[in-house]
């Protein structure tokens, strides 16, 4: 646990220096002692970020905002006041395993980058935030774009674009200490520096975090450390950034969900069925264990005539397992033989995944070097581009069996994997009288896939697949009159297969990519003392893949392309401060998200047969129809002063959401409203500090709900006599489902003190 210090400034600069160790070597000489501090808050170009004046509508968090209301939650909690996003949590509460969803759309739909860097992973194209625990600490700003967005690096946004920026250099020494604690056992510590510019050229700064949590959920605890540390120089020709960010997690395993029948006895709400195949009290190393380390190097090289380049190089490494508790496993299923007395043992298991991510992105830039009035009709130039490759291990390992037969270290599978993702893409600004703005962004992406799966003989081969896509997008802004504008844009996404989707088909069943066609319009108007905005989108899908139930030509259930389907909806804000000290915003997203045809295949456990059940023009699953949230900020005391006192109260109503896309009631999930409210002291120059203290309390109202879930449904004949499963319910007509749910905690608090210096 961190303590309370309060050093000199003199004493926080030799603590910074001793623990950096980054040299580096001035390229050329300028003659002030300061870089412009426009260039400080640009030292990396984001290709992947849109400007104010887009077409492409965003959100953007400043480092303020963040300050306000992060307290250890992850990133989707962070951003949930973002339009059309619904967050969830594994273990109940904003920490460990969490993950969210925009416009309907999952995680892996979701591109997400750092610095430009892609973060998605390269295999299952989804985003684990658990692996970078604290992160929104190092942000200085996070942006979401909505739909397609513009071009970025790594796996298409199909629901949205998700860009973190940990590149701003303070020009002046710092330091900060956080302690935070509250409800299940949750605490966080961290402690930051920064050197500021030294001899107006170099910086260091650096964070230590650690975050520790029961959960809600039973045995869903979770022990997190982080660090970032980064060096710079920087003068008023180039920039070089280095950042190294390390991860490290243990979280206990919540991801089963809860047997929905318990969801409503508050005596089983927590109930966790991770580990409980093991005989008497549940197996206790039913744990994910995982380490992700990050390095970025960024060089930015400013020319004359209004050129400027950017070069960055990123590698990634993770590795680490999932440790299960397995009953009655046939020796056969892994390769070993068991005896006539024996052939199935109790065993331990664990599946290591060994990666390595490493690349490089570039940006060259032209900008007219003319004054703002004759900016007018002068494009502004960007060619940007990307080349990245992954190289991923799977294997498992099987390190104790209840009954013995199995040699020390014995792998059960060995399976290695390599993706190669390049892109170039080409895109051109410009503004004209009238206040009209164009936009072209072009962007050819190539993806090449290495990996080991089933050839139509289902023997296990090294296999290939090669995908080319073209993603053009253009998009106009009107500003009419001093405070209103308007926007259309038109963007085309393609998405490839993930990695189960080829290890666990053939070449005859292999899906085809999707495709994504966004067209987005809308207005916004912005006063003095109130802003407004509508957006209306149409997202056009062709060939996106759903789970329909049904098992290929290996045996193995899997995603299938649907034909047709959209979502498409309007999304509006609103910021309004009738007083200097209290404000009101508010987001409310209303839409249509369907699929028009689709066709379940049910299991039918008595024939051993799947039965085809067709439905048409069925709601899209996870896509709930109303999503809103609106806060009330009232400042008691003045934002200025040398304290500073407000509170914050705010509401978010998630309709009901279907657990796939047959539009089934039975296995639903509730809609649900929250209210949850904060408090923010802050003290000003005491000592020559910042204290700020954060009281959150979570939903006030103590409500009952679940945010995620799965459901699967099966036929069979009379009563079902198989072995007890919690997760069955009949349904009626000799259909039964299964319906996992993933409950949230009720009424929950947090509390941080935060001292700056």
């Amino acid at each position: 646990m961190f303590t309370i210090n309060y050093f000199s400034r003199s004493r926080l600069l030799a603590a910074a220096c001793l623990l950096c160790s980054f040299s580096f070597h001035s390229i050329a000489q300028k003659s002030s002692p300061f870089p412009d501090s426009l260039i400080l808050q640009t030292v990396v170009i984001q290709a992947t970020r849109t400007g104010a004046s887009s077409p492409v509508p965003h959100t953007n968090m400043s480092a303020g905002q963040i300050a306000k209301t992060y307290q250890g939650q992850d990133i989707p909690y962070l951003l949930t006041h973002t339009p059309s996003l619904v967050e969830s949590s594994d273990a109940g509460i904003a920490i460990g395993y969490t993950g969210m969803r925009i416009r309907g759309s999952d995680p892996t739909r979701i591109n997400v980058t750092i610095n430009g860097v892609p973060l998605n992973d390269a295999e299952s194209q989804g985003v684990f935030w658990v692996d970078l625990p604290d992160l929104a600490a190092s942000a200085a700003e996070i942006q979401v774009q909505r739909g397609v967005g513009i071009s970025t690096n790594g796996a298409g946004a199909f629901g949205a674009t998700v860009n973190l920026d940990l590149s701003r250099i303070n020009p002046e020494p710092y330091g900060a200490l956080y302690n935070t604690a509250g409800s299940f056992g949750t605490r966080k510590h961290s402690a930051s520096f920064g050197t500021g510019l030294l001899g107006g050229r170099f910086a260091f700064s650096g964070r230590l975090s650690r975050i520790v949590s029961e959960g809600y959920v039973d045995r869903a605890s979770a022990d997190m450390r982080s660090l970032h540390f980064s060096g710079a120089y920087i003068d008023d020709k180039q920039s070089l950034l280095v950042h190294f960010l390390s991860g490290h997690e243990i979280t206990g395993q919540a991801w089963n969900g809860l047997p929905a029948q318990y969801v409503d006895v508050d005596s089983l709400r927590t109930f966790n069925t991770a580990g409980i195949e093991r005989p008497g009290s549940p197996y206790k190393n039913e744990v994910d264990n995982y380490t992700q380390r990050h390095h970025f190097i960024h060089y930015k090289r400013v020319f004359p005539r209004g050129f400027s380049l950017q070069v960055n190089g990123h590698y990634t490494r993770g590795f680490g397992y999932y440790e299960q508790y397995k009953a009655n496993q046939a020796y056969v299923d892994y390769g070993l033989s068991g005896d006539s007395l024996h052939p199935a043992t109790d065993i331990i298991r664990q599946r290591w995944l060994d990666n390595h991510f490493y690349g490089g992105t570039f940006l060259l830039e032209w900008k007219p070097m003319l004054n703002p009035p004759a900016l007018q009709g002068f494009p502004v130039f960007a060619l940007g581009g990307a080349m990245s490759r992954y190289e991923g291990r799977h294997f498992g390992e099987v390190i104790w069996a209840g009954y013995g037969g199995v040699p020390d270290g014995f792998r059960y599978y060995d399976n290695d994997a390599g993706k190669l993702d390049g892109n170039l893409f080409g895109k051109i600004d410009i503004r004209f009288r009238g206040g009209f703005s164009v936009l072209i962004d072009m962007q050819y992406r190539q993806v090449h896939y290495t990996f080991l799966g089933y050839d139509n003989n289902r023997n296990n081969i090294d296999q290939t697949a090669g995908l080319h896509f073209f993603n053009p997008k253009a998009g106009i802004r009107w500003a009419f009159g001093s405070n209103w504008a308007a926007h259309t844009f038109f963007g085309v996404g393609h998405r490839e297969p993930n990695r189960d989707d080829y290890t666990q088909s053939t070449p005859s069943s292999r899906p085809r990519p999707e495709q994504m066609s966004d067209w987005e319009a809308g207005v916004k108007g912005e006063y003095a003392i109130w802003s407004c905005s509508a957006n209306l989108y149409f997202m056009k899908y062709r060939d996106q893949l759903v789970l329909d139930g049904r098992i290929n030509d290996v045996g193995a259930y899997i995603r299938t392309n649907a034909d047709r389907s959209y979502r498409a909806g309007i999304e509006l804000e609103t910021a309004v401060r009738p007083f200097p000290r209290l404000a009101f915003t508010g987001t409310a997203t209303f839409s249509q998200n369907k699929i028009t045809h689709f066709v379940e295949y049910r299991d039918n456990w008595d024939t051993g047969l799947q039965d085809a059940i067709q439905y048409h023009n069925t709601d899209l699953a996870f896509s709930p129809a109303v999503t809103a949230r609106g806060e009330a900020i009232w400042d008691i005391l003045a934002p200025a002063g040398k304290q500073t006192l407000s509170v914050a109260i705010a509401g978010k109503h998630v309709g009901r959401q279907f657990l796939d896309n047959t539009q089934n009631r039975n296995t639903a999930l509730p809609a649900y409203f929250l209210t949850d409210l904060r408090l923010n002291f802050g003290l000003r120059n005491l000592l020559g500090a910042q204290i700020a203290f954060i009281v959150a309390v979570n939903n006030v109202l103590d409500r009952k709900y679940a945010s995620n879930g799965w459901a699967y449904r099966y036929t069979s004949e009379g009563f079902d006599e198989r072995p007890f499963n919690p997760y069955t319910r009949l349904e009626g007509n000799s259909v039964y489902h299964q319906a996992g749910y993933f409950p949230q905690a009720g009424r929950n608090w947090l509390a941080t003190l935060a001292v700056n210096f």
